[in-house]
């Protein structure tokens, strides 16, 4: 069984950071409540649910000619200004990166399923690098595509619909740890660590689900870290009730409880529990003054905000049970 987690060292005072938290300390006011969507969840016509906007970091984004069917677009478009906003303000880029770097992967992801142009909004690749991937020019790709099991420069002729994914989505985990890296605080380290296990985990448990080869999988994602031997584990045990024990820890213990919950239920209530307890652990940098960990934990929390309100909103568009949309919350970050 793995180590359970990272201990946590005290948060260091960094002057430097301080412009920013005070942009944080400001912005954080502005974080909606659980009870602000549990309300939402109640309204039974868009106009009423456009009033609970008022006075919310979305607002300026809902003038009255926008169509609903719209609002998860105009959703990540406000996460992501804000994010990019706070970026330059930030003596690293790294905290705002750590979220921003996905749009990144499905975008590559994109190109080379052959699509042109930037399909998601971009994190740190530029879409002209987007769009010379697309036409066959993989020298821009991150060198976290090179990293693989084999130790060997990878092959990317070889990359065809059956493995293009699993390739994509192990590098931007080993991006992910690369950039966490960087930045030096045992809080952000922590939580991506978490973050990149339990991606692999859930990738991983789909896969099994569809019949498809767990080494494959395995041989893809690593190397990343200290984890490695625990990929081989479970993918050699073919049988996810043997994953928490050897996963160990809050992953561990969040993968066992899943399992008891109905078959169709079990993955997802996983991903939404992984989440649960992601903002749990960054929320401790709420104490901070200055320091990146202020910066990473309302992203954080800004991002889960954002997709509860794209869950809530497309789901009263489309008549989804008031009680299936109030247990499929995020917490929030206050």
């Amino acid at each position: 069984m793995r180590t359970s987690g990272h201990a946590i060292s005290p948060m260091k005072y960094r002057p430097e950071w301080g412009f920013v938290c005070g942009r944080i300390s400001v912005l954080e006011g502005k974080l909606l409540s659980r009870e602000f969507f549990h309300s939402l969840i109640e309204q039974h016509h868009t106009d009423d649910i456009f009033q609970h906007f008022n006075d919310t970091l979305i607002q300026d984004y809902l003038g009255p000619g926008i169509p609903w069917e719209d609002f998860s677009s105009v959703a990540d478009q406000c996460f992501y200004d804000l994010a990019v906003s706070i970026r330059e303000e930030c003596p690293s880029p790294v905290p705002a990166n750590l979220f921003l770097i996905q749009n990144d992967y499905l975008n590559i992801k994109s190109a080379l399923s052959g699509m042109e142009g930037t399909v998601f909004l971009p994190g740190i690749m530029s879409p002209e690098k987007i769009e010379s991937i697309a036409d066959g020019d993989l020298s821009d790709l991150p060198t976290s595509f090179r990293q693989r099991v084999s130790g060997g420069a990878l092959d990317l002729s070889e990359l065809d619909e059956s493995v293009s994914d699993i390739i994509v989505d192990g590098s931007y985990l080993r991006h992910l740890l690369a950039l966490v890296e960087d930045i030096k605080s045992p809080l952000i380290l922590s939580c991506v660590h978490d973050r990149v296990l339990a991606y692999a985990v859930s990738s991983m448990w789909r896969a099994l689900r569809q019949g498809r080869d767990l080494k494959q999988f395995a041989d893809y994602f690593i190397p990343i870290g200290e984890d490695d031997p625990l990929l081989l584990e479970i993918a050699a045990a073919q049988d996810p009730s043997a994953w928490p024990e050897a996963i160990g820890g809050e992953i561990g213990e969040i993968l066992l409880n899943a399992l008891q919950m109905p078959f169709d239920e079990q993955i997802s209530i996983f991903e939404l529990k992984v989440a649960n307890a992601l903002i749990h652990s960054a929320a401790d940098a709420r104490i901070e003054t200055a320091g990146p960990e202020r910066v990473y934990a309302f992203l954080a929390g800004f991002h889960a905000e954002i997709q509860n309100l794209k869950l809530v909103v497309s789901g009263r568009l489309n008549r989804i049970d008031r009680d299936v949309l109030a247990q499929r919350l995020r917490h929030v970050y206050g």
